[in-house]
């Protein structure tokens, strides 16, 4: 026990720190102080009447519990002892009596600790952790992160009112637990209190003991005791204090917990990835209610880690500055992957300023990113995810320059992965286009490249000529050359498409001469 818990448990004694003034030592142990004993330990605290209280030159660090007026502050200032100062008259025993039974606490507190450290050390995850806790307690524990999802329950916890049965089917607090959690500004409270903080839950009746769990000083969860089965006691919350140090060891240990700790949705948008069937109430209202309010048309983002770790800055940077420039987004690190999901209004969509500024940013830091078609329900994220991770795999491997691959342009090529598992796709190449591959291929000509642009351009051979760097008479010789070889009109709509496919299929097969790319 520290000598900070020590006080916070005897406010009703006249006790000060004084001395080397060290709130953080531990006390194991109680014994009465002798001037002929020549061996002492820190960690055992020693009562000493004022009157024999040893100098403050001794060289050792002790921890003493000074008892009788007489003692004069100035006198130990620059000490090594650590002194609890008890400024009364009134008789000893009361207050070494309480120490005494905190101190047999403690040993049922250190038994505690080392199930605790078992746990941690025995690599079986936070719900072990839990199921450990349990038995510590005697009451169940809950691990709720930021966003209100439940990390861990003891496993042998069985609920005893409805709402506790949905929330642990759910995996979240309901919204009713969140109002309710808001409207107590239960939050700041728990932050603000030097020991867990013990709250009478109305919507469950009973109490809860909840313990805030930090990783390098920011809140990312809370560890919560629940008093279902037993009186929660004063050494519970000395135990759930040190529960919650070991879960922030734990949660450090979880490489997804650690790349994502600064971000409050990532357990949510990992959640929507990973089970899109999960039975939410409603997915959009519960944004609502954590403050993140979604726009008609969702979109995703992915960029690789392949890509991520070769950039100019490091992964938190990317995080924020791409957080800056698509404005309201829900961001985690997945499968590897920075995944970034947003929405917008389908009137206005992505604007041509987002986009640039998008595409200057991703440029300068050697970023390529994948991006999907737009949706419009939640629990269809995790395709939508497949389709901008497929998106920039497709775009890499055609060499397109990006740096933002479009699942709009990729699609086709998606398509043709998956029929080129049951036929060779060289065979739904219009003949067409074989014939002036071949023709290219003898005569060194350029009539491939030639109808690549015309197919971009139809109906406007002043631009096609312009993108070939040609006379217009030039590519009316051409274009006449190419009717007179493969027999087209190059008229009708449904030609120019099945040419225009054709053409995507021969490069996703790498069958065109590098200058017809």
């Amino acid at each position: 026990m520290e000598i900070h818990e020590l006080l916070a448990h005897l406010e009703d004694f006249p006790l000060s720190l004084i001395g080397k003034k060290d709130p953080s030592a531990d006390i194991y142990s109680l014994h009465f102080y002798t001037s002929d004993s020549t061996a002492f330990e820190s960690n055992i605290l020693y009562f000493c009447p004022s009157s024999k209280m040893p100098p403050p030159e001794y060289p050792h660090t002790l921890q003493l519990l000074c008892y009788g007026r007489g003692l004069h502050e100035s006198d130990y200032r620059n000490t090594p002892l650590n002194i609890l100062y008890y400024d009364s008259d009134e008789p000893i025993e009361p207050l070494f009596n309480q120490v005494q039974a905190m101190v047999t606490h403690l040993q049922r507190a250190n038994a505690g600790l080392h199930l605790f450290a078992n746990a941690f050390f025995s690599d079986q995850g936070l719900q072990y952790m839990a199921d450990i806790a349990y038995e510590v307690f005697g009451n169940p524990v809950f691990v709720v992160d930021s966003s209100f999802k439940y990390l861990a329950i003891s496993s042998a916890f069985s609920p005893n009112n409805t709402i506790l049965e949905e929330e642990l089917a759910s995996g979240y607090i309901l919204e009713s637990g969140i109002r309710s959690i808001r409207e107590a500004n239960l939050d700041e409270k728990v932050r603000s209190s030097n020991t867990p903080y013990y709250f009478q839950t109305p919507l469950h009746g009973t109490g809860m003991l909840i313990a805030p769990v930090k990783i390098h000083g920011i809140e990312v969860a809370k560890v919560m005791l629940y008093e279902s089965l037993k009186p929660i006691t004063d050494i519970d919350s000395l135990l759930l204090s040190r529960l919650a140090r070991f879960i922030s060891m734990e949660l450090q240990k979880d490489s997804f917990y650690n790349q994502n700790r600064d971000v409050m949705f990532s357990y949510f948008l990992a959640d929507l990835l990973d089970n899109p069937d999960t039975n939410y109430p409603s997915v959009r209202e519960r944004l609502h209610i954590l403050g993140f309010d979604l726009k008609e048309d969702l979109y995703i983002m992915t960029i690789s880690a392949s890509s991520y770790r070769e950039a100019n800055a490091k992964l938190e940077v990317i995080v924020r500055e791409l957080n800056n420039i698509l404005t309201g987004s829900l961001y985690a690190i997945y499968e590897n992957t920075l995944v970034m999901l947003f929405s917008r209004t389908r009137e206005n969509g992505l604007s041509a300023y987002e986009l640039h500024t998008l595409e200057t940013y991703l440029v300068n830091n050697s970023l390529t990113a994948g991006m999907s078609n737009f949706f419009t329900d939640l629990k269809t994220a995790r395709r939508f995810y497949l389709q901008a991770q497929k998106a920039a795999e497709v775009g890499l491997r055609l060499q397109d320059p990006g740096p933002i691959h479009y699942y709009s342009d990729a699609y086709f090529y998606h398509i043709m992965e998956i029929c080129e598992k049951e036929e060779d796709l060289q065979y739904f190449i219009h003949p067409a286009m074989m014939k002036l591959l071949y023709h290219d291929t003898e005569r060194h000509s350029e009539l491939l490249k030639t109808m690549y642009h015309f197919l971009q351009t139809p109906g406007n051979p002043g631009k096609t000529a312009e993108n070939l760097h040609i006379h217009k008479n030039t590519l009316l010789y051409r274009m006449n050359k190419i009717k007179s070889l493969t027999g087209c009109s190059l008229e009708d709509g449904d030609e120019i498409m099945s040419l225009g496919l054709s053409y995507k299929l021969m490069r996703y097969l790498k069958m065109l001469p590098e200058e017809s790319k």
